[in-house]
């Protein structure tokens, strides 16, 4: 009796070098998180002491920890960088796998490999979960709009330094006379955290890192759907292992990301015959953060541009009534639907350093002023508003591709156009990025997710950057390494898809048994 032939087993869910990088992963990430609680805040805010001591920094103290921070920042960008090495690589498969067992031993493969990505994202994430917030101040600031809201105070012209409970204590100072520039929606879910928490500021912070977490984990449920299976691991390490992910949604608790992940449900529903709901969740994402409105545009410049004929003007008018009886939804739900306009321009307050708005204006400055200094506020003017206009020209152009080109097409027109947005505004933040980050996951290739995670790593670690020369050295150093190290990565990985492109040319493809069979009953074979 002739044996049978025994199956192969699925391969090993990851490479051994992806599993020294976990590792090390998982002791860097709960260093951050320990070190940046060790490293204070800055000395005029009071934090109540909802979880454990949070130092507050002296003038000339606590600098040998605010240096390992960053250390310990640059080395988790590293980390994610030397993964990407591993996991970016194109998956090449062979026609003749969908006939034989192999492909199904593959696909096994796949599928282990995409748990064990999975997995190591939680175990990154669960020491940022259980620790104070790390990254900005944010979050308090966050509760405190949502504890005015909930006094029956409007926070678009009330701010948080009316407040004289651990809401406003916990407030940074440069934002603590500033309305909030939120949409109504976002301050409406603010208020309803509020209220459950009560006086606790602590409890509010938490549930607001609840909603940020359960924002980023539809999110990656989305953008994982909408790629096939050879495509999610790199989908998976773009998003989910993303420092600015892990260190400003899962432990900040931006709820940016909501944007990020409306953009993924309204590009999939525009491109599956949906437009009128797509619309609808547009205009939620404009209520929540003003980029929303990027998505708006999408929705109705493909309607014009992909539409038949015909039914063009009809679909055109159910997508406008859509988004109109959203807005008109919202107007009814929120007590000042439209007071956010006047406070958008918050943000831009700060002069950021990382904006490049921000060095258009010096550079504006040293045009038109012979003397050395800051850049004055008109010079400022001028070069936010080249800038955005610079900005507000790329995005149109990207979503005219976006909506004359593939499904996959689209998500990468959106996600880089929400991208362009982010990167050309009065500010630039890290968490920024997550309003197209889950949409140039899915639509770009390996040079776009490349340029990502360089974008991802340099944003983050600019977020960290100190006033002390001892930081400012260290955070120098850290910086040109990771960019260096990424800039080699990507070299490996192109050149070796180079490699397999050539070698795809010249090497014959193999025939299994089974699909050679199936080749010669095909007619003609």
């Amino acid at each position: 009796m002739s044996e049978v032939p025994r199956r192969p087993g699925p391969r090993r869910a990851l490479p051994r070098p992806v599993l020294v990088a976990a590792a090390g992963g998982l002791v860097v990430v709960p260093g951050v998180a320990l070190v940046a609680a060790r490293a204070g805040v800055p000395q005029a805010v009071v934090l109540p002491h909802w979880w454990g001591d949070w130092p507050s920094r002296q003038p000339g103290q606590l600098v040998g920890w605010v240096a390992a921070g960053v250390l310990l920042l640059g080395a988790l960008c590293a980390a994610w960088t030397w993964l990407g090495l591993f996991l970016l690589r194109p998956v090449r498969t062979e026609g003749a796998r969908a006939y034989s067992d192999r492909g199904r031993g593959d696909e096994s493969s796949h599928r282990w490999r995409v748990r064990g990505v999975t997995g190591l994202a939680v175990a990154w994430s669960l020491p940022l979960l259980v620790t104070g917030p790390v990254g900005s101040l944010d979050v308090q600031s966050y509760a405190a709009v949502g504890r005015l809201a909930a006094i029956g105070l409007d926070p678009y012209h009330a701010t948080p330094g009316r407040l004289t409970d651990s809401y406003g204590a916990a407030v940074d100072p440069g934002w603590r006379w500033t309305p909030t520039p939120y949409g109504p929606l976002q301050v409406a879910l603010l208020r309803g955290v509020a209220l459950v928490a009560g006086h606790q500021v602590g409890t509010a912070v938490l549930l607001i890192r609840g909603v940020a977490v359960l924002g980023l984990a539809a999110g990656l449920v989305l953008a994982v759907r909408a790629v096939p299976l050879t495509d999610r691991v790199p989908v998976l390490l773009i998003t989910a292992l993303n420092p600015v992910v892990l260190v400003h949604v899962v432990s900040g608790a931006h709820l940016d990301v909501l944007v990020g992940a409306l953009a993924v449900l309204v590009v999939g529903l525009a491109r599956s015959g949906r437009p009128a709901t797509a619309m609808g969740f547009a205009v939620v994402a404009c209520a929540v953060k003003l980029p929303g409105a990027v998505l708006m545009a999408f929705v109705l410049l493909d309607v014009l541009r992909t539409a038949p004929g015909p039914d063009r003007p009809r679909t055109l008018l159910r997508v406008v009534g859509a988004g109109l009886g959203t807005l008109g939804a919202v107007v009814a739900l929120c007590p000042d639907p439209f007071g956010w306009v006047g406070a958008l321009g918050v943000p831009g307050k700060a002069h950021n350093g990382t904006a490049p708005s921000t060095w258009m204006s010096y550079l504006a400055a040293a045009v038109t002023q012979p003397l050395p200094g800051h850049a004055p506020d008109p010079s400022f003017t001028v070069g936010r508003t080249v800038t955005a206009v610079i900005g507000a020209a790329v995005a149109c152009f990207l979503l005219w591709r976006a909506t004359s080109g593939s499904r996959s097409t689209a998500f990468w027109g959106v996600g880089w156009a929400l991208v362009a947005v982010a990167l050309t505004g009065p500010a630039l933040y890290p968490w920024y990025l997550t309003w197209g980050l889950f949409a140039v996951a899915i639509g770009s290739g390996l040079v776009g997710r490349l340029v990502l995670m360089g974008l991802s790593s340099a944003a983050c670690l600019a977020a960290a950057m100190g006033s002390d020369s001892v930081v400012v050295v260290t955070w120098v150093v850290v910086m040109l390494a990771v960019l260096g190290f990424t800039a080699w990565v990507g070299h490996a990985l192109l050149a070796n898809r180079s490699a397999g492109l050539a070698d795809v040319r010249t090497e014959p493809l193999q025939e299994s048994p089974a699909h050679e069979t199936a080749r010669r009953l095909r007619p003609g074979g």
